[in-house]
């Protein structure tokens, strides 16, 4: 059970923290909520031909499907549709820094719901980790003023609220509930459909002629490693964790996209960073920490 868990860590850990690259190299030459849309609807039918090979696939009642398509609409239309879209006007650097707002946001929905209590080990892990994503992008932070920037920033900050709004109802779960992939596969088609059908009544004409090898690669590693991968580690992680701590996650997912901005686009690592990258993995380590009894 333990290696489960921590494999699956590693998944939304490291996956979604090389999906912010992925995104920005995928809408150089792909319209943003198409690349989503796509993205999802071949993630969705992998794991629906698994589960059909695997004579695993249920039937869906009507409750069943409106659960799966409210979720569908907060976390993939909405949380990773307007993240794809939001990389068109920022940086991918920026996208992840206000991604980890992610915990701020459900610790609070939390506390309203008195779904949990503040303690201090998970405040402190929390204020630890924004202070070293603040060392990280202390420089980038000035790009919040720059008109350009202001709509890609409303659009992953309200992604980033409906994400959390969303890990809170997977979270709570209902009765007479889909298995997790069945219901991620369900989601993950619905989501696919209506993002593409978004794309076409923006820019009814598409054509796949400008379309790069460069970013076709990305929009498939986005729907294996991204998407299937860690969309289903995330899901099991929810099922075992709270959603605050798995929320956290997503402080690893900055120091991830920082080490793919150094190998790939050459970008300085400093000594202030490694300071900032220490600050973030102690935050999540102090917040999961558990004694042994």
């Amino acid at each position: 059970m333990k290696t489960k868990l921590y494999l699956a860590l590693f998944c939304v850990a490291f996956f979604w923290g090389t999906t912010f690259l992925g995104i920005r190299i995928g809408i150089e030459t792909i319209p943003p909520f198409l690349l989503a849309g796509i993205r999802n609807l071949i993630s969705g039918f992998i794991i629906f031909f698994y589960l059909l090979f695997q004579r695993k696939l249920e039937p869906i009642n009507p409750r069943q499907f409106l659960r799966a398509f409210i979720l569908s609409i907060m976390m993939i239309v909405l949380a990773n549709g307007l993240t794809t879209y939001s990389e068109k006007y920022i940086t991918s650097g920026l996208a992840s820094l206000i991604s980890t707002l992610s915990p701020f946001f459900v610790l609070i929905l939390n506390l309203i719901l008195g779904n949990e209590k503040l303690s201090i080990k998970t405040t402190l892990g929390i204020l630890l980790g924004m202070f070293g994503i603040f060392l990280i992008y202390q420089n980038s932070l000035s790009d919040l003023l720059n008109p350009e920037y202001r709509q890609g920033v409303f659009a992953i900050l309200i992604a980033v609220l409906m994400w959390a709004i969303g890990t809170i109802i997977t979270k709570k779960g209902s009765e007479n509930s889909l298995t997790m992939l069945m219901n991620v596969s369900v989601q993950m088609i619905i989501a696919g459909i209506i993002l593409t059908a978004i794309q076409f009544i923006l820019t009814p004409t598409i054509s796949t002629e400008s379309w790069s090898l460069r970013s076709v690669l990305a929009m498939v590693y986005l729907a294996v490693f991204g998407s299937v991968v860690g969309y289903v580690a995330y899901s099991y992680l929810i099922t075992q964790m709270s959603s605050t701590k798995v929320s956290v996650l997503s402080y690893v997912n900055v120091v991830v996209a920082l080490f793919l901005g150094w190998l790939i686009l050459d970008e300085t690592i400093t000594s202030r960073i490694i300071i900032a990258a220490s600050l973030i993995i102690g935050g999540v380590f102090i917040v999961n920490y558990k004694k042994v009894k």
